[in-house]
């Protein structure tokens, strides 16, 4: 059975709405950051994921919750 890994971004954090590269620092995700996600959440609703893999930083942990169904989709946030 094949697997079909997609990618998509952290999205758009605080740091970045004040013109800051958050790089490897934690950042949250701004006003803009959540409806981006939400947006991702609604694009991705349909394509029946199994899982979601995120880093763990705290902005790309914001963003696969918002459209998605928690109790259908198993996150699994990376640990250093």
């Amino acid at each position: 059975m094949p697997t079909e890994i997609v990618f998509e971004t952290h999205s758009w954090s605080e740091d970045n709405d004040r013109g800051i590269a958050t790089g490897w620092l934690p950042g949250r995700l701004s006003e803009r950051g959540r409806h981006l996600a939400g947006e991702l959440g609604e694009r991705r609703r349909e394509d029946d994921l199994a899982a979601v893999f995120t880093s763990d930083l705290t902005r790309a942990a914001q963003a696969p919750t918002p459209g998605s169904k928690p109790s259908a989709l198993s996150v699994h946030r990376a640990v250093r």
